[in-house]
Protein backbone atom coordinates (compact mmCIF):
# COMPACT_ATOMS: atom_id res chain seq x y z
CA UNK A 1 0.00 0.00 0.00
CA UNK A 2 1.29 3.51 -0.96
CA UNK A 3 1.52 6.10 1.88
CA UNK A 4 -0.06 9.66 0.22
CA UNK A 5 2.82 12.43 0.42
CA UNK A 6 2.47 14.94 3.01
CA UNK A 7 0.06 18.14 1.69
CA UNK A 8 2.31 21.22 2.19
CA UNK A 9 0.91 24.11 4.51
CA UNK A 10 -0.40 26.71 2.59
CA UNK A 11 2.37 30.05 3.34
CA UNK A 12 0.54 33.11 1.95
CA UNK A 13 4.47 34.56 1.57
CA UNK A 14 5.22 32.30 -0.64
CA UNK A 15 2.51 32.76 -3.08
CA UNK A 16 2.12 36.08 -3.08
CA UNK A 17 5.74 35.91 -4.20
CA UNK A 18 4.77 33.73 -7.11
CA UNK A 19 1.85 36.18 -7.62
CA UNK A 20 4.24 39.11 -8.03
CA UNK A 21 1.94 40.98 -5.40
CA UNK A 22 3.38 44.24 -5.23
CA UNK A 23 4.51 45.47 -1.13
CA UNK A 24 3.88 49.26 -1.82
CA UNK A 25 0.58 51.20 -1.07
CA UNK A 26 0.09 48.67 1.95
CA UNK A 27 1.68 50.28 5.05
CA UNK A 28 -1.09 50.18 7.78
CA UNK A 29 -3.20 53.84 8.51
CA UNK A 30 -1.85 54.58 11.34
CA UNK A 31 -0.89 58.25 12.11
CA UNK A 32 -0.76 57.63 15.79
CA UNK A 33 0.38 54.31 17.81
CA UNK A 34 -0.33 52.98 21.57
CA UNK A 35 2.43 50.15 21.82
CA UNK A 36 2.06 48.06 25.37
CA UNK A 37 4.44 46.24 26.80
CA UNK A 38 3.04 42.38 27.02
CA UNK A 39 5.16 39.00 27.45
CA UNK A 40 1.93 37.43 25.76
CA UNK A 41 1.24 34.91 24.32
CA UNK A 42 -0.94 37.08 22.09
CA UNK A 43 -4.60 36.19 20.85
CA UNK A 44 -5.10 37.04 17.20
CA UNK A 45 -6.50 41.16 18.06
CA UNK A 46 -4.48 42.91 20.46
CA UNK A 47 -7.39 44.20 22.56
CA UNK A 48 -8.76 40.67 23.37
CA UNK A 49 -5.58 40.08 25.57
CA UNK A 50 -6.07 39.52 29.27
CA UNK A 51 -5.30 42.00 30.97
CA UNK A 52 -6.80 44.60 28.46
CA UNK A 53 -9.79 42.82 28.28
CA UNK A 54 -10.74 44.30 31.31
CA UNK A 55 -10.49 48.14 29.78
CA UNK A 56 -11.34 47.16 26.19
CA UNK A 57 -14.33 49.59 25.37
CA UNK A 58 -12.48 53.00 27.20
CA UNK A 59 -9.25 52.18 25.91
CA UNK A 60 -10.71 51.21 22.24
CA UNK A 61 -12.85 54.27 22.42
CA UNK A 62 -9.83 56.66 23.20
CA UNK A 63 -7.85 55.43 20.25
CA UNK A 64 -10.50 55.31 18.20
CA UNK A 65 -10.67 59.14 19.01
CA UNK A 66 -7.26 59.65 17.71
CA UNK A 67 -6.94 57.43 14.72
CA UNK A 68 -4.29 55.26 17.02
CA UNK A 69 -3.34 51.94 15.84
CA UNK A 70 -2.85 49.56 19.04
CA UNK A 71 0.72 47.15 19.02
CA UNK A 72 1.75 44.76 21.60
CA UNK A 73 5.61 44.26 22.15
CA UNK A 74 7.64 42.52 23.81
CA UNK A 75 11.70 42.03 23.69
CA UNK A 76 13.15 39.44 21.02
CA UNK A 77 14.07 36.14 22.33
CA UNK A 78 10.98 34.93 24.28
CA UNK A 79 10.13 31.23 24.51
CA UNK A 80 6.87 30.72 25.58
CA UNK A 81 4.93 31.12 22.22
CA UNK A 82 5.16 28.81 19.53
CA UNK A 83 3.21 29.11 16.01
CA UNK A 84 1.19 26.50 17.52
CA UNK A 85 -2.34 28.85 18.04
CA UNK A 86 -3.07 26.18 21.31
CA UNK A 87 0.33 27.21 22.86
CA UNK A 88 -0.60 28.78 26.17
CA UNK A 89 -4.11 29.79 27.46
CA UNK A 90 -3.80 32.92 28.98
CA UNK A 91 -2.04 36.09 28.38
CA UNK A 92 -2.51 37.98 31.67
CA UNK A 93 0.49 39.57 33.55
CA UNK A 94 -0.18 37.59 36.35
CA UNK A 95 1.49 39.38 39.85
CA UNK A 96 5.00 38.96 39.54
CA UNK A 97 5.32 37.95 36.20
CA UNK A 98 5.68 41.93 34.67
CA UNK A 99 5.24 44.22 37.82
CA UNK A 100 6.15 47.38 35.05
CA UNK A 101 6.13 46.87 31.05
CA UNK A 102 6.64 49.40 28.78
CA UNK A 103 4.52 51.88 26.78
CA UNK A 104 4.56 53.68 23.92
CA UNK A 105 2.61 56.83 22.14
CA UNK A 106 4.10 57.27 18.87
CA UNK A 107 3.19 60.71 16.86
CA UNK A 108 4.08 59.95 12.84
CA UNK A 109 3.49 62.96 12.31
CA UNK A 110 5.24 65.30 14.60
CA UNK A 111 7.96 62.71 14.34
CA UNK A 112 7.51 62.08 18.18
CA UNK A 113 7.74 58.82 20.84
CA UNK A 114 6.10 59.18 24.16
CA UNK A 115 7.38 56.89 27.30
CA UNK A 116 5.73 55.76 29.98
CA UNK A 117 5.62 52.58 31.97
CA UNK A 118 2.09 50.24 32.83
CA UNK A 119 1.05 48.06 36.13
CA UNK A 120 -2.80 48.12 35.91
CA UNK A 121 -5.00 47.84 33.32
CA UNK A 122 -6.60 51.72 34.13
CA UNK A 123 -3.00 52.91 33.64
CA UNK A 124 -3.48 52.15 30.04
CA UNK A 125 -6.48 54.26 29.81
CA UNK A 126 -4.88 57.30 31.64
CA UNK A 127 -1.77 57.00 29.20
CA UNK A 128 -3.81 56.98 25.98
CA UNK A 129 -4.79 60.65 27.13
CA UNK A 130 -1.65 61.72 26.38
CA UNK A 131 -1.07 61.75 22.57
CA UNK A 132 -1.45 65.62 22.96
CA UNK A 133 0.95 65.78 25.75
CA UNK A 134 3.57 63.10 25.03
CA UNK A 135 4.96 61.89 28.31
CA UNK A 136 8.94 62.09 28.28
CA UNK A 137 9.20 62.30 24.53
CA UNK A 138 11.78 61.47 22.38
CA UNK A 139 12.88 61.25 18.51
CA UNK A 140 14.48 57.95 19.07
CA UNK A 141 13.48 55.36 16.53
CA UNK A 142 11.79 52.41 17.23
CA UNK A 143 11.89 49.19 15.06
CA UNK A 144 8.73 46.44 15.18
CA UNK A 145 8.86 43.25 13.63
CA UNK A 146 5.76 41.39 13.83
CA UNK A 147 5.97 38.10 15.18
CA UNK A 148 2.44 37.39 15.22
CA UNK A 149 1.98 33.61 15.32
CA UNK A 150 -1.37 33.16 15.90
CA UNK A 151 -2.38 35.96 13.27
CA UNK A 152 -0.76 34.05 10.65
CA UNK A 153 2.08 31.32 10.50
CA UNK A 154 4.92 33.57 7.79
CA UNK A 155 5.02 36.21 10.33
CA UNK A 156 6.01 33.86 12.97
CA UNK A 157 8.51 31.84 10.75
CA UNK A 158 10.33 34.97 8.87
CA UNK A 159 9.63 37.32 11.49
CA UNK A 160 11.31 35.85 14.37
CA UNK A 161 14.52 35.66 12.34
CA UNK A 162 14.40 39.25 11.21
CA UNK A 163 13.52 40.27 15.13
CA UNK A 164 17.19 38.12 15.90
CA UNK A 165 19.69 39.54 13.56
CA UNK A 166 17.81 43.27 13.59
CA UNK A 167 18.41 42.82 17.64
CA UNK A 168 22.12 42.36 16.81
CA UNK A 169 22.91 45.59 15.44
CA UNK A 170 20.23 47.73 16.68
CA UNK A 171 20.32 45.94 20.66
CA UNK A 172 17.79 48.04 22.52
CA UNK A 173 15.62 49.51 20.13
CA UNK A 174 14.06 46.47 18.87
CA UNK A 175 11.03 45.03 19.47
CA UNK A 176 8.27 41.65 18.75
CA UNK A 177 5.30 42.77 17.89
CA UNK A 178 1.15 42.17 16.94
CA UNK A 179 0.26 42.38 13.54
CA UNK A 180 1.22 45.03 11.05
CA UNK A 181 -0.67 43.86 8.01
CA UNK A 182 0.44 42.39 4.76
CA UNK A 183 0.53 39.11 6.54
CA UNK A 184 1.93 38.24 2.63
CA UNK A 185 4.62 40.01 2.79
CA UNK A 186 6.61 38.58 5.73
CA UNK A 187 8.52 39.69 7.08
CA UNK A 188 7.23 43.20 8.50
CA UNK A 189 9.16 45.86 9.67
CA UNK A 190 7.63 49.37 10.87
CA UNK A 191 10.35 51.59 11.65
CA UNK A 192 8.72 54.93 14.64
CA UNK A 193 7.83 57.83 14.56
CA UNK A 194 8.81 57.90 10.97
CA UNK A 195 6.13 55.45 9.86
CA UNK A 196 8.12 53.78 7.14
CA UNK A 197 7.16 49.96 6.74
CA UNK A 198 9.14 47.31 4.95
CA UNK A 199 7.72 43.67 4.31
CA UNK A 200 9.76 40.52 2.30
CA UNK A 201 12.67 41.46 4.84
CA UNK A 202 14.66 38.20 5.91
CA UNK A 203 17.99 37.53 7.85
CA UNK A 204 20.29 38.23 5.30
CA UNK A 205 18.75 41.46 4.09
CA UNK A 206 17.35 42.68 7.36
CA UNK A 207 19.79 44.91 8.40
CA UNK A 208 21.02 46.07 4.89
CA UNK A 209 17.78 47.35 4.64
CA UNK A 210 17.11 49.14 8.06
CA UNK A 211 20.16 50.53 8.33
CA UNK A 212 20.30 51.61 4.78
CA UNK A 213 16.91 53.52 5.03
CA UNK A 214 18.19 55.37 8.22
CA UNK A 215 21.01 56.73 6.16
CA UNK A 216 18.10 57.98 3.17
CA UNK A 217 18.23 54.56 1.20
CA UNK A 218 15.10 53.44 0.50
CA UNK A 219 14.65 49.84 -0.89
CA UNK A 220 11.96 50.34 -3.17
CA UNK A 221 11.22 47.11 -3.63
CA UNK A 222 10.59 46.04 -0.10
CA UNK A 223 9.16 49.46 1.10
CA UNK A 224 5.09 49.39 1.86
CA UNK A 225 4.56 52.99 2.63
CA UNK A 226 4.71 55.29 5.19
CA UNK A 227 1.71 54.92 7.67
CA UNK A 228 0.53 58.79 8.10
CA UNK A 229 0.04 58.74 3.98
CA UNK A 230 -2.93 57.07 1.78
CA UNK A 231 -2.39 54.79 -0.23
CA UNK A 232 -2.27 56.58 -3.25
CA UNK A 233 0.55 58.76 -1.41
CA UNK A 234 2.40 56.13 -0.84
CA UNK A 235 2.58 54.94 -4.63
CA UNK A 236 2.91 58.21 -5.95
CA UNK A 237 5.92 58.71 -4.10
CA UNK A 238 7.78 55.14 -4.43
CA UNK A 239 7.07 55.96 -8.14
CA UNK A 240 8.78 59.29 -7.79
CA UNK A 241 11.98 57.97 -5.85
CA UNK A 242 12.34 55.08 -8.64
CA UNK A 243 12.16 58.28 -11.55
CA UNK A 244 14.12 61.10 -9.55
CA UNK A 245 16.17 59.45 -6.81
CA UNK A 246 15.94 61.73 -3.26
CA UNK A 247 15.89 60.64 0.12
CA UNK A 248 12.38 60.04 2.00
CA UNK A 249 13.18 62.04 4.50
CA UNK A 250 12.84 65.39 2.50
CA UNK A 251 9.95 64.97 1.65
CA UNK A 252 7.10 66.47 2.89
CA UNK A 253 3.49 65.66 3.07
CA UNK A 254 1.84 64.47 -0.50
CA UNK A 255 -1.34 66.79 -1.17
CA UNK A 256 -3.89 64.34 -2.28
CA UNK A 257 -7.11 65.49 -4.18
CA UNK A 258 -9.50 62.66 -4.66
CA UNK A 259 -10.66 62.35 -8.47
CA UNK A 260 -13.60 59.93 -8.44
CA UNK A 261 -13.76 56.90 -6.30
CA UNK A 262 -10.80 54.93 -7.80
CA UNK A 263 -8.15 58.01 -9.12
CA UNK A 264 -6.45 60.28 -7.06
CA UNK A 265 -4.20 63.33 -7.88
CA UNK A 266 -0.63 63.35 -6.03
CA UNK A 267 1.51 66.58 -5.63
CA UNK A 268 4.66 65.72 -4.10
CA UNK A 269 7.44 67.88 -3.40
CA UNK A 270 10.55 66.46 -4.57
CA UNK A 271 14.32 67.40 -5.90
CA UNK A 272 13.41 71.07 -5.59
CA UNK A 273 9.83 70.60 -7.70
CA UNK A 274 6.27 69.98 -7.47
CA UNK A 275 5.65 66.78 -9.46
CA UNK A 276 1.64 66.02 -9.93
CA UNK A 277 0.90 62.24 -10.67
CA UNK A 278 -2.39 60.45 -10.80
CA UNK A 279 -2.87 56.91 -9.24
CA UNK A 280 -5.25 54.49 -10.33
CA UNK A 281 -6.77 51.87 -8.13
CA UNK A 282 -8.57 48.53 -9.68
CA UNK A 283 -8.77 45.19 -8.12
CA UNK A 284 -7.68 41.73 -8.21
CA UNK A 285 -9.09 38.46 -8.53
CA UNK A 286 -9.56 36.54 -5.37
CA UNK A 287 -6.65 35.17 -3.91
CA UNK A 288 -5.95 33.85 -0.30
CA UNK A 289 -4.19 36.60 1.19
CA UNK A 290 -3.04 35.57 4.60
CA UNK A 291 -2.26 31.91 5.69
CA UNK A 292 -5.60 31.14 7.21
CA UNK A 293 -8.52 33.45 5.96
CA UNK A 294 -10.39 33.11 2.95
CA UNK A 295 -10.12 34.39 -0.38
CA UNK A 296 -10.62 37.98 -1.20
CA UNK A 297 -9.50 40.61 -3.88
CA UNK A 298 -6.37 43.08 -3.13
CA UNK A 299 -5.91 46.31 -4.34
CA UNK A 300 -3.62 47.21 -7.50
CA UNK A 301 -2.30 50.72 -8.32
CA UNK A 302 -1.36 52.50 -11.05
CA UNK A 303 0.75 55.94 -11.50
CA UNK A 304 0.27 58.03 -14.68
CA UNK A 305 1.53 61.20 -15.53
CA UNK A 306 -0.84 64.37 -14.34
Amino acid sequence: MTTPAPTQRFRCSIAARERGDVPVGTAVPAPYWMLVGHPGPWPPKPIATEPLTEVAAELSARLNAVGARLQLIRRHGRQGDTSDPSAGQSGRLEEGDAPEQPVFLVDVRRGLVGRATWREPSDLVAIAERFDDLPDPTTEPLFLVCTHARKDVCCAIDGRVVAAVLDDVLPGAVWETTHLGGDRFAGNVAILPEGSMYGRLDGDVAPEVVLGHLDGRVDLDRWRGRSSWSPAAQVAVHALLGELGGRLDEVPDPVVTALDQHRWQVDVDLAGATHRRVVTRTMSEAHQLTCTGGSKPQALFEVVQA
